[in-house]
């Protein structure tokens, strides 16, 4: 293998152990490189030298990672060899398509810094980590390479507890085998053991674990109380191997059947919970490591912590997405006014009549004729499909159908959609242009939802090219080819060969998958996509239309997701999360993606997207401080009640304690107003006389500013404004004031900002209305469809920016902040040394604000007179102690560990929590 500049710039840089690559811009380290290029690849000027370190600061700063732990643990270094498990996987990483640089330089990182928090020996006693990613963003990627690095630093033992289902477990331990590069060629010799037991297979006395041996042994397991117990007992069958095994113990989906959902005040436990603790808390190893993943960590933070449980003690790491992901922020949006829809034009509505309909057919077990909703998820399922035949895409391409757990009810449901596509053939058989018509006019739809414009706006840093939707002419051609196949190939199960081999058409395969169904003599219904040498058998990408539940839900990759049918009715926030299989990347079909579902499903994704943000951005706080996850428990968002989302179920959560009312960290924008002529007015005249009774202000752009305003004149203020009782934290407003009125020596002074639009401050016209006589021109806030005839719904009032205005210079803000990142904000304003200075930004909304033709769920504000919006911003404690915490949040108890007795650190005994 060739050595490019690169890579000797890389390895001095390793071996040289530089705190950062700023510090290799130096003369002395250019000479050096130099010297070594001219041996090895020829001549290195400087600027080319530069212009490679520059690429490497860019990347490693986008790449930054978070981890809330105790520390660094261990002397591991990041592996540079060439046949290093490592470097040969990162290989792997960067010739495939799907990864970019950056992306591939992420999940150096991320795994680097989980690597560096666990231990190598049983001196401190297992060590327990948390890694948090996003929905079927990587995260098998990000586990692939925390194995690769440990084994290239000295592990030997790997364990991963792999879901559920037998398929899925034999598809990762195959995957995640193919990527340590396990052909014998690399520093490292693999090992894969499946289901080993003391009764048969592979005997623990056969293992070569001495220190320097290059033998590395996987076992993937299914999370199941059986094969853990057998697997305990292979461990520990020989002592003096089990002394020599240094263990990276990976519980994957660790949300999953992991949890202890007993009484954790009881001595009993959960059985798959207690033999995966039974084998962690065994201090006969030579080292265990306990790294838990999940993108829905809510059970594993929140359910119970001491000592002897899986708490993650020592550390929780948050992984970032790579720039292409699509996750909730990206199609649901983050209540940013000046782009707050994201790409949420991509989600159509189930009318509440057919949703109740399918409902019922399902409960009473009656076959339903397809409503015009699922008619149309099924449509468009079809024009994606031949769009992307007509721009070659060969890959699968699904359409994933979600209404029930019940298997009774995917049986009804295939058959619904079965009979649709029969009727759809026979009509356009019958006439063709009325069909064609049909479906233009819906192609010409989904177009308007998402252009590729609105796409790269939304994905500022997506990197490769996306393609634009297909000329009708392309898309058309290929419908024909599909609605003209033979009623038996149209629409049809996954055929078998004698030899059991499936084989793939070119129409559709309509799958159900659950658990009763198995393979039959020629058909296989349950979904399984074909292999690459079965792909290349494919004249067509092959088409899949999938009906299922929980199988759907977890583990399960639905490939090229291109219409999504979705309606379920769970309000537990982590099992909606993880039925969003619609989150991922999609490169090659970026704009064609659909969802359908009802009304309260969207306003429960729209929370959870709030509430994944909010999660992220405290574990990125608490990263900055010098907490520790047994010092301050990770805080979990709570809904409003209108929203009605439960954070988890209340088994998987019972250490979790509301706190008395503390409002530190308070961000609240009122998107909710009375549609009343006399709250309107009333709110005008008292923000006028508060704001004229301020005195002199500074100017902004189109902020007026008040400093040191105090606390004693804002509450009073707050007191006035009449608001709406369904907004959770208003209607918690004689709380806040209560608060504010014993804690007011905290923040005594506020900054107050009438936030305005256009060039600035300027003088009242006649009747408009000022502040003495100047004014900002109102700002535009049209109401959702949401809206009732006594509610205002604008869905999103603050720019975040707003939040900055009070801050004499900005110039310096990252990008971070200038994307609107709130924990960003958060964190600048710390910088900025605006850490204590409680913020009220104030909107007036112009009563003629009109809504954007081209939204499907806007309208226009039309009322009587300007509405007045607040954003409260109260500052959180830098060093937050365990007994603060904010009213809408839920902890778990921290519990008594033990402590090294060097460590200098005390844990409060008092509980934290919240409400």
């Amino acid at each position: 293998m060739s050595t490019t500049k690169l890579d000797v710039i890389q390895d001095y840089y390793a071996k040289q152990k530089k705190a950062n690559w700023e510090e290799m811009l130096s003369e002395s380290d250019y000479q050096t490189v130099k010297n070594i290029c001219e041996l090895l690849n020829g001549p290195l000027t400087y600027e080319e030298y530069k212009n490679l370190i520059n690429d490497q600061i860019e990347r490693t700063s986008v790449s930054k990672v978070t981890v809330f732990g105790e520390g660094i643990n261990n002397t591991a270094v990041k592996p540079n060899g060439d046949y290093s498990s490592w470097r040969r996987y990162r290989n792997k990483l960067v010739n495939q398509d799907h990864w970019s640089d950056k992306s591939v330089e992420n999940i150096e990182e991320s795994a680097f810094s989980t690597l560096k928090y666990l231990t190598m020996d049983a001196e401190t006693g297992p060590h327990k980590g948390l890694v948090v990613g996003n929905i079927q963003s990587g995260k098998t990627a990000n586990i692939s390479a925390l194995i690769a690095m440990a084994a290239d630093n000295g592990f030997n033992m790997f364990i991963v507890l792999s879901g559920m289902i037998e398929n899925l477990r034999q598809q990762n331990a195959k995957r995640i085998f193919n990527d340590l590069q396990a052909d014998g060629q690399g520093d490292n010799h693999w090992n894969k053991l499946d289901n080993p037991s003391v009764r048969r297979g592979f005997g623990t006395d056969e293992l070569k674990l001495k220190s320097g041996s290059k033998e590395k042994y996987l076992i993937v397991s299914l999370k199941n109380v059986h094969r853990i117990n057998a697997l305990y007992d292979w461990l520990k069958r020989d002592h003096k191997k089990q002394g020599q095994m240094k263990v990276l113990f990976i519980d994957d989906e660790a949300d999953q059947a992991s949890i202890n959902t007993r009484d954790v005040n009881s001595d009993e436990r959960t059985s798959t919970n207690k033999w995966i603790l039974n084998i962690v808390e065994d201090d006969n190893f030579g080292a265990m490591n306990y790294v838990a993943y999940t993108a829905t960590p809510f059970a594993n933070v929140l359910n119970e912590t001491g000592e002897h449980t899986l708490y993650p003690k020592n550390f929780i790491s948050l992984l970032e997405p790579g720039e292409n992901y699509i996750g909730p922020t990206q199609i649901f949006g983050l209540g940013d006014p000046d782009y707050q829809r994201g790409m949420q034009d991509i989600v159509n509505e189930i009318p509440q009549k057919e949703s109740k309909e399918i409902q019922e057919a399902q409960r009473d077990g009656i076959a339903f004729k397809a409503p015009e909703s699922m008619r149309k998820a099924i449509d468009w399922f079809l024009i994606a499909t031949a769009a992307m035949r007509s721009q070659d895409y060969k890959k699968p391409i699904s359409m994933m159908i979600h209404t029930d757990f019940h298997k009774q009810a995917h049986s009804l449901v295939e058959k619904s959609v079965q009979r649709y596509l029969k009727e759809l053939q026979q009509k356009y058989q019958e006439d063709p242009k009325h069909v064609m018509k049909k479906l233009h006019e819906e192609y010409k739809l989904g177009r308007d939802e998402l252009s590729k414009e609105t796409f790269e706006k939304v994905m500022t840093d997506y990197s490769g090219t996306v393609k634009d939707y297909p000329k009708w002419e392309a898309v058309k051609d290929e419908l024909t080819s599909l609605l003209s196949l033979p009623k038996g190939e149209f629409v049809q199960h996954i055929k078998m060969t004698d030899e059991g081999e499936n084989v793939y058409g070119s129409g559709i395969h309509l799958c159900i998958d659950n658990s009763s169904f198995n393979d039959l003599s020629d058909e296989h219904i349950r979904l399984i996509y074909p292999d690459g040498n079965q792909l290349k058998k494919c004249e067509k990408a092959p088409a899949f239309i999938v009906i299922g539940g929980n199988t759907l839900s977890r583990g399960l990759t639905i490939e090229g997701l291109v219409s999504t049918f979705f309606l379920r009715r769970t309000n537990q926030a982590d099992t909606l999360m993880q039925m969003a299989r619609w989150f991922g990347y999609r490169q090659g079909y970026e704009l064609m993606p659909r969802i359908w579902m009802d009304q309260e499903a969207e306003e429960r994704y729209e929370f959870l997207t709030e509430m994944n943000e909010d999660m992220r951005e405290k574990l990125k706080e608490y990263a900055d401080t010098d907490l520790t996850p047994i010092q301050s428990a990770p805080r979990i968002l709570q809904s409003p009640s209108y929203v009605n989302v439960r954070i988890t179920a209340n088994n998987k959560m019972q250490e979790s304690r509301p706190t008395d009312f503390n409002f530190e960290g308070l961000n609240h924008q009122i998107i909710l107003y009375k549609n009343k002529e006399k709250s309107m007015e009333t709110n005008l005249e008292n923000t006028k006389t508060f704001l004229e009774e301020l005195g002199e202000y500074e100017v902004s752009g189109a902020h007026m500013i008040w400093r040191g305003v105090k606390n004693q004149k804002v509450k009073e203020y707050l007191g006035s404004y009449q608001g709406v009782e369904l907004d959770k934290q208003l209607a918690s407003m004689p709380h806040i004031l209560e608060w504010l009125s014993e804690n007011g020596e905290n923040f005594p002074n506020w900054n107050v900002i009438l936030a305005g639009r256009g060039d600035g401050v300027h003088d009242a016209y006649n009747n408009e209305w000022n502040i003495n006589g100047k004014t900002v021109d109102a700002v535009r806030r049209s109401k959702t469809d949401k809206s009732t005839d006594d509610i205002i719904d604008i869905h999103a009032l603050r720019s975040p920016s707003d939040l900055l205005a009070d801050i004499p210079d900005a110039s310096d803000a990252p990008e971070s902040v200038k994307k609107s990142n709130m924990g960003a904000i958060t964190r600048y304003r710390r910088q900025k040394g605006m850490s204590n200075i409680p913020q009220l930004l104030i909107y007036r909304i112009d009563k003629n604000s009109k809504a954007d033709k081209k939204s499907k769920e806007r309208r226009d504000l039309n009322t009587p007179y300007d509405l007045i919006g607040l954003n409260i911003w109260l500052p959180e404690s830098e060093k937050r102690t365990p007994n603060k915490n904010m009213v809408e949040y839920v902890a778990v108890t921290i519990k008594d560990y033990d402590q090294p007795l060097n460590s200098g650190a005390e844990v409060d005994e008092e509980t934290s929590g919240e409400e």
